[in-house]
């Protein structure tokens, strides 16, 4: 039991209440921490995640980060084969070089109107980057299907 000597109010506990509600914390802290180690999304490396909206959108931007770093690798290794790719064009096939040239242009135009909303996440410039990457993509398609590109 405790006591005041100054003449307030005294508020007692026994030893035996104050074990118990120790005991009790102790299995709900333990309770939690089973409880968290199996609903826990965990990353790649098989650590928790924190579920706060900010340490959840870093992480979101890393893996996305992570995978744009890997098609910038397959990009560069696709623009070192056109820059090597320099053969002469035969005239019967400038038809399908200029499809070609224009399918590449539009990519690029893509790839910077990307770069603008990158540098100004506004929504006409995800909008503008959006519709051109789709014309990249529709003319990529029909440049693949080009009579040209067909073996025989």
């Amino acid at each position: 039991m405790t006591q005041n000597d100054t003449g307030d109010p005294v508020i007692q506990i026994s030893e035996e209440k104050m074990q118990k509600f120790g005991l009790i914390l102790i299995g709900i802290a333990v309770l939690f921490t089973i409880i968290g180690g199996f609903v826990s999304p965990i990353d790649d490396q098989g650590k928790p995640v924190l579920l706060l909206p900010e340490v959840k959108a870093v992480e979101d931007y890393r893996q996305s980060a992570q995978f744009w770093i890997t098609e910038l690798s397959i990009l560069d290794g696709e623009i070192a084969h056109v820059i090597v790719d320099r053969t002469r064009v035969p005239p019967i096939g400038m038809g399908l070089h200029e499809q070609m040239l224009s399918t590449t242009l539009t990519y690029l135009e893509a790839a910077r109107s990307a770069l603008q909303w990158v540098s100004a996440p506004e929504k006409k410039n995800q909008d503008s980057a959006t519709l051109k990457l789709e014309e990249a993509r529709k003319m990529k398609t029909e440049l693949e299907a080009n009579q040209w590109l067909k073996s025989h």
